[in-house]
């Protein structure tokens, strides 16, 4: 039932007479009980509702009937206070009144022996509850009551309340989330409990403009994405744009286009990561690096793994790239890394600036994923084309795929001219062509590019920065680091112990002296602190206060002199 409706039918049951019970259902964080909050605050300033007092108790971490009495009664305000949320002057007001006597009452209670054994020694749950009548009760989360109260009994106060105290009563849940034995109970005692039942269902339009109060366009932005995904929760609406605004200084520097395409994105992955139940998972949205052009030649796959591509398709999400990857990152740790954002934002802001000059590659394949017409040349010219000029934005897996399609659709000679364009026109780092070691490597399928990069790989002579390998080495290693600088010569790791002073000093010298207190250091990893001191020892020999400086490491000098 749509927003409207809703309000609809709680005005008419705030405004009737007599007592009921109300059933409001719906998914989480579709916003039930703020429907329930405006319904009865525009009730309440429009002086439409019948009975004077209300209460508001969540059964989030309830435990038992007494508990779920006394809050009840705690929670009670004075409708024509102008408030719909208790506090310590709505509690003060409701006790000072004549029903507030319940003090007086429960005094002679407790004088009575028979009550105070029946309570347990304490009457005040007890006589605090019989204030309770002719009064509004909302009960909420019935899905997320403590362990130890049952949901017949929360259906048989329920009850209680309305038959003998002439209450209106409110019961807000989310039955999906509600254990087995609960479901079946609560269906059971439905009808004989409850008057009237609704389900809660917003569309996306709706929770969109809840959620969403800004009017600038990245605001409009988020709304529009989140009705594209379908995303009802308000909740988490509120997240992606809480998400959005602590990613925009990030990106104020770039194309505006940046920050449209990254909020984009995270609408995508904040829906993912909050509701996997709904969204497609985060985990294969970060590994979709396939090529924007499709499935490889031959490839299955899984008709759930379909349906979630089909979603991405329709999205208009085609690949996660650099930036992609760091947002995911964020998202799944709960903070932004500046640094790491604005040197993958800085690839992706000169690929939208030269789209703007020449025509993106992606508009060019627009032609291919949303159209089924016979119209193959004038598709693959235009990518021809496109590719020409973009090349040197295009990433090794586009490549793979443009490559590939060419082959296959006939056009071997222009798959050839492209891979010979790319690599002449990409000069890049020696890692930028080290597909084995790059998260994307492995999608790179295409023989002919594979054999281009590691040709180009094998020709650029291997530079290492070995300081900020010794530098790192306090946070760790992997085997090609370890190898590396176990057949450092000395005279390397003299220079640049020499050349090091301060914190950096310290840590180097940490870094490579932990693998004497390795219990299973490998031999090369013993190499290490070895040729170091060796370097050591060279160092100690040029001067008095060098040998005693190096000494602490383990070196050891004869008694001649330093310096002869």
């Amino acid at each position: 039932m749509s927003i409207k409706l809703v309000q609809e039918e709680l005005r008419k049951f705030l405004a009737r007479d007599g007592a009921e019970v109300l059933c409001l259902r719906g998914r989480w964080g579709v916003g039930k009980s703020y429907a329930w909050t405006t319904a009865l605050e525009q009730a309440q300033k429009a002086g439409s509702i019948t009975l004077p007092r209300y209460s508001y108790v969540s059964l989030f971490g309830i435990d038992s009937l007494d508990e779920l009495k006394f809050s009840i009664f705690e929670n009670v305000i004075t409708l024509s206070g102008g408030v719909v949320k208790p506090d310590l002057n709505t509690l003060d007001a409701f006790v000072s009144t004549k029903i507030g006597s319940w003090r007086k009452l429960a005094r002679f209670v407790q004088s009575v022996p028979i009550v105070r054994n029946l309570t347990g020694g304490d009457a005040t749950p007890l006589v605090a509850f019989m204030t309770i009548r002719e009064q509004i009760v909302c009960i909420d989360d019935l899905e997320r009551r403590g362990s130890k109260l049952d949901v017949r009994d929360v259906l048989g106060l329920i009850s209680y309340l309305r038959e003998q105290r002439d209450c209106k009563v409110v019961l807000i849940l989310n039955k999906e989330k509600l254990d087995e034995d609960a479901k079946k109970t609560f269906g059971n005692n439905l009808e004989k409990v409850v008057d009237l039942s609704f389900t809660y269902e917003p569309t996306p339009t709706e929770s969109a403009a809840i959620a969403i109060t800004g009017t600038d366009d990245i605001s409009k932005l988020i709304a529009e994405r989140c009705q594209s995904l379908g995303i009802t929760n308000i909740r988490v609406i509120r997240r992606i744009e809480r998400t959005v605004g602590e990613l925009q200084p990030l990106l104020s520097e770039f194309a505006t286009e940046l920050l449209k395409e990254a909020t984009s994105s995270l609408v995508l992955f904040r829906w993912a990561n909050d509701q996997p139940e709904e969204a497609p998972p985060l985990d294969f949205i970060a590994s979709n690096r396939r090529d924007v052009f499709g499935l490889k030649k031959g490839q299955s796959i899984p008709e759930k793994e379909a349906a979630w591509s089909a979603l991405l398709n329709s999205y208009r999400y085609l690949r996660t790239d650099e930036l992609d990857t760091e947002l995911i990152r964020a998202i799944r740790t709960g903070y932004f890394d500046p640094s790491a954002i604005k040197q993958a934002a800085k690839a992706a802001n000169d690929r939208i600036l030269a789209g703007k000059a020449n025509g993106s590659l992606e508009a060019a394949w627009s032609k291919y994923h949303d159209s089924f017409g016979d119209n193959e040349t004038e598709v693959l010219d235009g990518i021809y084309t496109s590719f020409m000029k973009n090349a040197q934005f295009i990433s090794p897996i586009n490549l793979s795929g443009t490559v590939a399609l060419f082959k296959e659709l006939g056009r071997p000679q222009q798959a050839d001219e492209m891979l010979i364009h790319y690599m002449t026109i990409r000069q890049e780092a020696r890692e930028f062509y080290d597909l084995k070691n790059s998260p994307f490597g492995s999608d790179v399928s295409d023989a002919d590019v594979q054999k281009a990069f590691r040709k180009r790989f094998d020709s650029l002579e291997e530079k290492r920065d070995v300081k900020s390998m010794l530098l790192k080495l306090k946070d760790g290693w992997n085997d090609e680091t370890i190898r590396l600088l176990a057949a450092l010569p000395v005279g390397e790791y003299r220079k640049i112990l020499k050349s090091t002073e301060g914190d950096e000093l310290r840590a180097i010298l940490s870094g490579i002296f932990q693998f004497d207190r390795i219990v299973n250091a490998s031999d090369l990893m013993r190499k290490i602190p070895s040729r170091a001191r060796k370097a050591l020892k060279e160092i100690g020999d040029e001067s008095t206060i060098n040998r005693r400086r190096v000494q602490r490491f383990g070196v050891e000098f004869d008694d001649r002199p330093a310096g002869d």
